[in-house]
């Protein structure tokens, strides 16, 4: 049974499913949840935990906005009582601004965090790579091009296949695999001119490595470690590249060792996730991919886990300490909503030589959809899908594909909790209105589009 407990949290990223995971942790527990996003409606403020609820400014926009409407909203909250526990749990980008300003906050709420220095020594995918490189690591080889004159005369450094990655991002946005030398250039220059990035902003190329994705998550207090799980991504949403959107826990001491060498001695205090790359192999080391140091995507992995971080950092942040858990569990397997079932899709249509069918087939239904009659674009895309799957020889692929879906247990979706529900229709809605996916919209990494993005998208 769940610890009751008198006290009050803001939760920051309403929007992400780990901030609805936070949100039904600690709601569970007793504890008061006011929800906050740059928007409204969404996944967490919808959840019965959520006793309050606002809006701030977009913090990479508008930082000083931010800092101004978040310190406002904290002192509006302040308990009466003086002894209730109240403590802000920052989920997402948000988490780096909030620690390099935390000055502003501490008077009023507490705020379980590292330092902005130890952050900025591991967040950066460039700055951990040059950190492994320099600290024998084991890490994927790795170039850090400061020019596109620079990139073309280096590029043969680096075996292919290889990754083109952004130095600050999340979700698999702003990666890209590249198998040619030519892919790799001109991604890089995309990356270059869309985000308008300064030199000492310009992505890394780093190579491919043998492999599954494994997400270690930690916690920290003042350098010594308390609590670490790891998960393996079942399936990716878009393959190769993307989000884990199934998965599993797993036992993985070899990685865990790594994350609390590599943390511990930095005094690091909170939470983290740290990506591998791990062929499985007991002889073969794990490669160190990247740090989250905040809450991550996967995290209703760990709490459905035993691992319970929020209700864990929020004992943190009122004891002063906390117990290791206890009464974990190594059989249970999450998935993301709705892009689980979109990456074994992806992955039935990669299986088949008929993809092009399917493809037809999607499109007629997506006439008839927007043009004619909703119900006949839904049974032709049904029906469709049926003949796709059924052609001999590929049921069997289709069953082993779809049993990874069976006993999951979903971000989103719980029988005691179901209004969440209600914050991913918009994802949905901008799905079938355009026919094609918004990775950021159903990852949860931004917000609607505006008014005029969505005129553009309509021309």
């Amino acid at each position: 049974m769940a610890t009751e407990q008198t006290g009050r949290v803001i939760v920051t990223y309403a929007r992400g499913w780990q901030s609805l995971a936070a949100t039904r942790s600690l709601g569970r527990r007793g504890v008061e949840v006011i929800t906050a996003d740059e928007v409204a409606l969404t996944p967490a403020s919808f959840s019965k935990y959520s006793t309050g609820t606002f809006t701030y400014p977009d913090c990479s926009k508008n930082p000083a906005e931010f800092l101004d409407k978040l310190e406002s909203e904290i002192i509006k909250h302040k308990p009466d009582d003086p002894d209730t526990p109240y403590v802000l749990m920052p989920i997402h980008k948000e988490t780096y601004l909030i620690a390099k300003h935390r000055e502003r906050f501490e008077p009023h709420i507490r705020v379980p965090l590292p330092s902005i220095e130890q952050i900025e020594e591991v967040h950066n995918k460039g700055t951990l790579a040059a950190y492994a490189q320099d600290n024998g690591l084991c890490a994927p080889p790795t170039i850090f091009p400061a020019s596109i004159e620079e990139l073309e005369s280096r590029a043969d450094e680096i075996d292919l296949p290889a990754f083109v990655k952004l130095r600050e991002s999340a979700a698999g946005v702003g990666i890209a695999k590249v198998d040619t030398r030519e892919e790799l250039i001109a991604y890089f220059k995309s990356l270059v001119d869309d985000y308008g990035l300064a030199p000492e902003d310009y992505p890394i190329v780093q190579q491919g490595v043998p492999g599954d994705d494994y997400c270690v998550t930690t916690l920290f207090d003042r350098g010594k470690l308390i609590a670490c799980m790891t998960y393996r991504n079942i399936r990716q949403f878009p393959a190769d590249k993307g989000a884990g959107v199934v998965r599993e826990t797993v036992k993985a001491e070899k990685m865990e060792s790594v994350c609390e060498a590599l943390l511990g001695p930095k005094g690091w205090h909170g939470v983290a996730e740290i990506d591998f790359r791990w062929t499985g192999e007991p002889d073969d080391d794990p490669w160190l991919i990247e740090v989250n140091p905040r809450f991550w995507g996967g995290l209703t992995q760990a709490v459905e886990s035993g691992w319970d971080y929020p209700w864990l950092l929020y004992r943190l942040a009122v004891d002063g300490r906390v117990d290791s858990p206890d009464d974990v569990s190594y059989d249970v397997k999450t998935e993301a909503p709705l892009v689980g079932l979109l990456a074994t899709l992806q992955e039935i249509s990669k299986s088949s030589t008929h993809s092009d069918n399917l493809k037809e087939v999607w499109k007629g239904a997506r006439e008839e959809f927007s043009e004619g009659s909703r119900r006949e674009g839904l049974r032709q895309l049904f029906g469709g899908l049926k003949d796709f799957v059924d052609v001999k020889g590929r049921a069997e692929t289709v069953q082993d594909l779809f049993k990874v879906h069976k006993s999951t247990v979903n971000d989103l979706f719980s029988s005691d909790d179901p209004k969440p529900m209600l914050g991913a229709l918009y994802p949905l809605v901008v799905f079938l209105k355009h026919g094609k996916i918004n990775m950021e919209l159903l990852t949860s990494e931004s917000g609607p589009p505006t008014a005029a993005e969505e005129s553009e998208e309509d021309s």
